[in-house]
């Protein structure tokens, strides 16, 4: 299908990617529908396009390519909400800030954007986990697992 965005033109995109959020995302509660688009020049980072405003594009990153011990536990309420049956349904991204200085790229390791791949169904939940940060230095994340830290 085609999709009208602002800042990558109008692209086609894999429907079986379209994601629904039914209460949209913190501070997009219209935008309930996204496409996760990928760019080559951005890669490993994907977009979450909004379907509704062409303006919105989310940069996101599968969180487990800069931190493989990343762990949290899914409330029994997300967990019927978006009627996940096994946890091996669920899709995990996070958002990313791309500043200037590409070292100076962060990830939001606090609030997770999960979707159930059997309805595409998602939403983005907030952790209680001191553990992880807003904001977290992808750069920090990579040195670390180099390091075999």
């Amino acid at each position: 299908m085609l999709l009208k965005t602002a800042h990558f033109g109008v692209v086609e995109y894999d429907e079986s990617k379209k994601f629904i959020f039914p209460d949209g995302l913190p501070g997009l509660p219209e935008d309930t529908e996204f496409a996760l688009l990928s760019h080559e020049q951005s890669e490993p980072i994907v977009w979450l396009q909004s379907m509704i405003n062409p303006e919105i594009a989310l940069p996101v990153l599968n969180p487990f390519l800069v931190c493989p011990t990343y762990s949290f536990d899914i409330t029994d309420s997300d967990v019927e909400l978006l009627k996940i049956d096994d946890i091996q349904d669920v899709f995990i991204i996070n958002v990313v800030v791309i500043p200037q200085d590409p070292n100076a790229m962060t990830i939001n390791l606090a609030a997770p954007i999960i979707v159930n791949t059997k309805n595409n169904h998602g939403r983005q939940i907030f952790l209680n986990d001191k553990a992880y940060h807003v904001r977290t230095r992808i750069s920090d994340l990579l040195d670390e697992m180099n390091s075999g830290e």
